[in-house]
């Protein structure tokens, strides 16, 4: 399936701080949790990862203030489908260039915000791959512990969702939107699955819709589910009808998905993107994929700023691949859906 899939869902959610910090509470030492004040969270713009990974850029980077002081502390949140062999070595040059750019921003400044990079995990079989500079180092024991300090010895913290259950997953003190991307992202190797079990997630479902936006949030949620599946979306639908209980929250879910088909999203995205060379529909399947990139813009900018205004969905919905892209890289910097699509 198309990793896009995957960090549309992690960006279009945990660049939210409410979520990204309850996130973050739960994930962190709980040495530094203590020192952080994650009502300071802050999303800050831009992103670090290497340029032939820019189509598919997950990181996130918060600051947030600390102690006594106003000590600031960086977290580069980053998800991970896969353990990546070199991800220590990864980590560090995102950090020279986080702090190459807060030097720019800052060249009067003798000191540095401390960076803590966190790795959220969701593959099969748990993280198998360094977790360390030390890892990766060609040395022996007794030369590794003879350079102490003398070496780069990061680590990052690494939440692993492999290693998880749904009771210890439930029972984390975060959003319940956080809870659910976490289970879906958990569960998107097993789509079958995800369907089937979605029902037992009903409580959490609900609190999600009773929060602000939280219709919305669900629908992002209804686009992921119906994207990894690979059923045709009307079967999908059909079996998460049956298995789920509330009657508002299925007629919620049911409009949503029904919404995606009659528009072609769910479809035409998941062709374009996965089947579309075998099915070789490639006019229709183009359109079918500016279409979903519309639809999950459209769905980003909800779930951040609230409904679109009326100028705003008729800017998104002539919007070329070009200005979807620069939608996305200014969403997280600015403060409307409106300022995100360039409006004035």
């Amino acid at each position: 399936m198309p990793p896009s899939l995957h960090d549309a869902l992690f960006k279009s959610t945990f660049s939210d701080p409410d979520h990204a910090g309850a996130a973050l509470r739960s994930i962190l030492p709980a040495a530094i949790a203590s020192r952080c004040d994650f009502a300071t969270l802050t999303l800050e713009p831009g992103s670090f990862v290497d340029a032939e990974l820019v189509d598919r850029h997950t990181d996130l980077l918060f600051r947030v203030s600390t102690g006594a002081r106003d000590a600031l502390i960086y977290l580069l949140y980053e998800h991970q489908s896969a353990p990546h062999p070199m991800m220590p070595l990864r980590l560090v040059a995102y950090a020279v260039r986080i702090w190459e750019a807060w030097q720019k921003r800052n060249p009067e400044a003798k000191e540095l915000p401390a960076l803590v990079p966190v790795v959220l995990h969701h593959g099969r079989g748990g993280w198998t791959a360094a977790r360390s500079m030390d890892d990766l180092y060609a040395l022996d024991e007794g030369t590794n512990a003879a350079l102490e300090d003398h070496a780069v010895r990061l680590r990052f913290v690494l939440d692993d969702l492999a290693r998880e259950t749904d009771e210890d997953l439930r029972a984390r003190a975060m959003t319940a939107l956080g809870k659910l991307v976490f289970h879906c992202l958990r569960r998107s190797r097993d789509p079958e699955s995800l369907v089937r079990e979605l029902g037992a997630w009903a409580e959490v479902m609900l609190e999600v819709l009773a929060a602000p936006h939280g219709a919305a949030a669900l629908g992002t949620v209804m686009r992921y589910v119906l994207m990894v599946h690979p059923a045709e979306p009307e079967a999908v639908l059909h079996e998460l009808g049956e298995a789920l209980r509330d009657k508002k929250l299925k007629e919620t879910l049911m409009t949503a998905g029904e919404t995606l088909i009659q528009r072609g999203e769910a479809r035409g995205e998941a062709r374009g993107e996965a089947r579309g060379e075998a099915r070789g529909e490639a006019r229709g399947e183009a359109r079918g994929l500016l279409a979903g990139r519309r639809l999950a813009v459209r769905q980003m900018l909800t779930v951040r700023f609230g409904p679109l205004s009326s100028r705003a969905t008729v800017a998104l919905e002539g919007a070329d691949e070009a200005t979807l892209d620069a939608v996305v890289e200014r969403v997280f910097s600015v403060a409307s859906s409106d300022e995100a699509l360039g409006l004035r």
